[in-house]
């Protein structure tokens, strides 16, 4: 495992490593576009990646998130109230448009996290040195159906919070990451997840470990950069 101060070195050492040491592989889908006759989808993948960031929130101002989407869309996650497809997608409506199905998406994070997370924290507030504190958003009721259709599943599987030496830390499992187009939103957003549970329960922030099972780049976003 990489174990890096701030997320400005995080980022760079990934570019690298993709450059370097990154497989070839063509998908036969993404999301829930089939896309294995598109020469833009020929990928560099590096395979089950894992880092730890150790000062998040001070280094989190060194990824760049699209915004005001990423505010607008953290607000709607952390919702009590369930929201699909919500307004935040409109502001990033260039990505997002192509996967409402009947006026909604397969899924959003706010219905997959919004009544676990009060859970999660008020069982944090009962048993700080637990080891069960994982919120989910991988649901195997739904997404198992789900594989190879034309509907999408999540790549994000979950967020396992433990809180140690009086900070509170964060792993970020992932299925999948697009490190072009989606890795600054996802860890920017989980980053803000972190913040937010310990906000609310009182304790600091602590470190910030990110796990993806396939970290990856599509030919398309990488001309002139590798």
């Amino acid at each position: 495992m990489r174990f890096y101060t701030g997320f400005g070195v995080a980022v760079n050492e990934i570019t690298r490593e993709l450059a370097e040491m990154g497989i070839s592989v063509h998908p036969q889908t993404m999301q829930d576009k089939v896309v294995a006759e598109d020469p833009d989808y020929n990928t560099r993948e590096l395979q089950n990646y894992m880092y730890m960031v150790s000062n998040p929130l001070s280094t989190l101002n060194e990824l760049t998130p699209n915004q005001p989407w990423a505010d607008k869309e953290f607000d709607e996650r952390v919702s009590p109230y369930h929201v699909n497809p919500g307004e935040a997608w409109k502001l990033r409506e260039e990505i997002w448009k192509e996967y409402l199905h009947n006026g909604r998406f397969s899924y959003t994070y706010n219905e997959r996290m919004s009544w676990d997370l009060s859970r999660i924290m008020n069982e944090l507030d009962k048993h700080p040195d637990s080891r069960q504190l994982y919120l989910s958003i991988w649901d195997p009721t739904i997404d198992v159906d789900r594989l190879g259709s034309d509907m999408r599943i999540p790549c994000s599987l979950g967020y396992l919070f433990q809180l140690r030496r009086g900070k509170l830390n964060m792993t970020y499992f992932m299925r999948s990451c697009d490190f072009i187009t989606h890795y600054h939103n996802d860890v920017y957003l989980a980053v803000k997840l972190l913040k937010h549970v310990s906000a609310l329960t009182g304790n600091e922030t602590g470190t910030f470990t990110h796990y993806v099972g396939s970290l990856h780049v599509y030919e398309k976003d990488v001309r002139g950069i590798f």
